[in-house]
């Protein structure tokens, strides 16, 4: 978290963890077409 708040240029970690919701969703949905990159026929 505190590696993305540098990259973003915020001097507030609470600033940062407004905008988490975002991150997880994206990482969710590429977690999902990797899987379905690797296994699915």
């Amino acid at each position: 978290m505190r590696v993305v708040q540098v990259i973003l240029g915020h001097s507030q970690l609470t600033t940062t963890k407004r905008y988490t919701h975002v991150t997880e969703n994206l990482a969710g949905d590429a977690m999902a077409r990797i899987g379905r990159a690797l296994w699915d026929e």
